[in-house]
């Protein structure tokens, strides 16, 4: 029995070029995948210089020498662009660069008129990098910040300003030199902007928690209306 020989145009052409994109979208995705994967050590390490960066600027007396190097920090670390944090959604609790400077630009003065921050320290406890969208990535970060200041000063945080004042126990103890400790979670978008990644938007992942000591022996007090 002869056997009839196929005739190749009569295959469904459309077919053979579907499987064949499919075939190669699938290497694309491939082929990202693993060029992500091998970017992560250096996007773990850029997502903690700019949290480290963002709370050791706090670090001055002279706050409004404070105030123009926070602008320039989130001037070199935030890409000023439009986002959402999910594509077509907008996240209302997401800080930009837009809305970080205007915080820092709208600043008010310490009240005590004694504020400084003689030192910060900034301790990443863990990081988690996973893709987002095409060419970005999200980048979980749970953090400590320790600051050792006088005063009630507004402290930057990866996702805004915190400020000491409500964790205060009594008026009379906002004057007096404190060792204050902030922790926090957030959730870093991140892409490249000229060859650099750097971040889109922050937002908190658990609530931030604030603790503060009064070092030498002073405790301070009850908080005001308390006995």
């Amino acid at each position: 029995m002869k056997i009839p020989k196929i005739k190749w145009n009569h295959i469904n052409r459309g077919l053979v070029l579907g499987l064949a994109l499919g075939a190669g979208t699938a290497v694309y995705v491939m082929v990202q995948n693993a060029m992500f994967k091998n970017n992560i050590p250096e996007i773990s390490a850029r997502a903690e210089e700019i949290c480290r960066s963002m709370a050791e600027t706090n670090t001055g007396d002279n706050r409004e020498g404070v105030q123009r190097m926070l602008t320039s920090c989130i001037q070199d670390n935030f890409i000023n662009t439009p986002y959402s944090h999910s594509p077509g959604e907008e996240d209302l609790d997401a800080v930009t660069r837009t809305s970080l400077i205007f915080e820092v630009e709208t600043m008010e003065p310490d009240q005590t008129g004694c504020d400084k921050v003689y030192s910060t320290e900034y301790k990443q406890i863990s990081t988690s990098v996973s893709k987002w969208g095409v060419d970005g990535a999200n980048v979980q970060v749970d953090y400590i910040i320790n600051c050792e200041c006088d005063g009630i000063p507004l402290l930057m945080t990866p996702i805004g300003l915190m400020n000491p004042a409500y964790e205060a126990r009594k008026t009379s103890d906002k004057t007096l030199k404190k060792e204050i400790e902030i922790k926090g979670s957030c959730n870093m978008i991140m892409q490249k902007e000229d060859g650099v990644w750097k971040a889109l938007t922050v937002t908190y992942d658990d609530p931030i928690s604030m603790n503060i000591e009064y070092p030498d022996g002073n405790e301070g007090g009850e908080a005001d209306g308390q006995e």
